[in-house]
């Protein structure tokens, strides 16, 4: 089973998705098993194969298996049950992985089977409730109700970001950024400017926060489209009775692409379409930024884009179009 994000990504704006569905089979202890429900954005997904042969890697992080190669790239094989902290069968002869590419990155992750794609609305991806939600902890971004099952959509840049601590946003620190200007002048500037920061991911969301509120930015964070383009039009509504600008009361806004409820591609599309937030700047920040994407995104009216791992580009984009 092999995809393609060209030929298999919805229409820009829809609001639409398409997932894979995949399964852990949990070993419980008094002997039985039970299945347990994943999913992953069609886009992310290079192919799905059967387990390959792979080496061992010195000094490997937790739950890396090894490496294998794909399509030539080096690939570490990642363990997810074990991740998940779900206890599965260790025969790996009959499981498969799903290989990842995405920010710039390829990855395999072992499962016990492979089941089918669903085409879904934006609109019926939930959130995960207060209840389940673990703050920047949490691996769950989304819950999908399929065939009385529900389908979780797990966040796998925080996956990779534990097992390749190297490689994660994490390690970026605007304060020791030497091409970002954090003099007093420049953030009292950007001390007078708000931000709206719109991802799925808690992980992402406190990164995307922490980087643009050190420089000085002030930020309002929105865990989906969905609540994004509410407290917005809440905004624009407030601005009307205030008989000011919204500009006065938010500058901009950062959205990911893949979100619960309304994805970014059709905030940005319900944006434009709106009086209020025709000109307002957006920039789009996602794994999934291919240049087909960014096509895409700017088609719509978004005025630039960024690939997760380019974090360090943020504050010098949001001072370009929030400053000048």
């Amino acid at each position: 089973m092999s995809t393609s994000s060209s030929t298999i990504l919805t229409e820009s704006g829809t609001n639409e998705l398409e997932i894979i569905e995949f399964h852990l089979v949990k070993q419980m202890p008094d002997g039985s098993t039970k299945t347990c429900y994943y999913g992953i954005n069609v886009a992310k997904v290079r192919e799905v194969i059967q387990v390959p042969e792979t080496s061992d890697y010195p000094n490997a992080q937790p739950h890396m298996i090894g490496v294998f190669s794909s399509r030539d790239i080096l690939t570490p094989l990642v363990d997810l049950a074990g991740w998940l902290g779900v206890p599965t069968s260790q025969d790996i002869d009959k499981k498969f992985v799903i290989v990842t590419d995405f920010n710039r990155m390829t990855n395999g992750f072992l499962i016990d089977s492979i089941s089918r794609i669903h085409r879904i609305s934006w609109n019926d991806v939930e959130s995960p409730s207060q209840f389940l939600e673990a703050g920047e902890q949490d691996c769950v971004v989304a819950v999908v109700r399929k065939d009385q099952n529900l389908i979780m959509i797990l966040d796998f840049e925080k996956i990779i970001a534990d097992i390749n601590p190297e490689l994660s946003m994490e390690k970026y620190d605007v304060t020791a950024d030497r091409s970002v200007d954090l003099n007093q002048k420049m953030v009292t500037k950007r001390n007078a400017k708000t931000i709206m920061v719109v991802d799925d991911s808690a992980f992402i969301r406190s990164l995307i926060q922490d980087t643009l509120s050190s420089a000085g930015y002030n930020i309002i964070a929105c865990k989906d489209g969905g609540e994004a383009h509410e407290k917005l039009m809440e905004l624009a509504e407030v601005a009307k009775k205030e008989e000011i600008a919204v500009s006065e009361l938010v500058d901009a806004v950062v959205s990911d692409v893949e979100m619960p409820r309304m994805d970014g591609m059709h905030l940005v599309k319900r944006l434009r379409e709106s009086d209020v937030y025709k000109e307002m700047p957006i920039i789009m920040f996602s794994s999934l930024m291919s240049d087909d994407n960014r096509e895409k995104a700017l088609a719509l009216g978004a005025n630039d884009t960024l690939t997760k791992p380019e974090i360090g580009r943020m504050v010098a984009l949001m001072d370009q179009f929030v400053l000048n």
